[in-house]
C-alpha cells in the first residue's frame, strides 16, 4: 500500500519536474531552481524508501525493526513530530 502511494507521488513529482523545466526554458526563475532541487531530493528519498520496503516484503510486519524503519521513514519525510519543537525560523539567540 505504501509502495503504491510512493509510486503515485513519484509520478506526480516527475510530471511537476517536467512542467517546471518547461517553464524554465521560457522564463528562468531561482524559485524554479529551488523547486527542482526539492523535487530531486524527494525522488531520491522516496526511491530509497521504496527499495527498503521491497527488501522488507516477506518480513513479519509486527517486528520492532519494521516499526522502527517506518518511523524513521516518516521522520525523513518531515513527519513524526508531535509538536512544532524545535521552532522553525530564526532564533532570538542566533549570532
Amino acid at each position: 500500500e505504501l509502495d503504491g502511494k510512493l509510486a503515485r507521488d513519484e509520478q506526480k513529482i516527475q510530471e511537476s519536474i517536467e512542467a517546471v523545466k518547461t517553464a524554465q526554458k521560457t522564463a528562468y526563475s531561482e524559485e524554479n531552481v529551488a523547486a527542482l532541487v526539492w523535487f530531486d531530493n524527494f525522488l531520491q528519498r522516496a526511491g530509497g524508501l521504496r527499495a527498503q520496503l521491497q527488501a522488507l516484503k516477506g518480513t513479519p510486519q509486527d517486528t520492532d525493526f519494521v516499526k522502527q524503519l517506518v518511523k524513521a521513514a516518516s521522520v525523513a519525510f518531515g513527519g513524526g513530530r508531535e509538536t512544532d519543537y524545535p521552532k522553525v525560523g530564526v532564533s532570538p539567540y542566533s549570532a
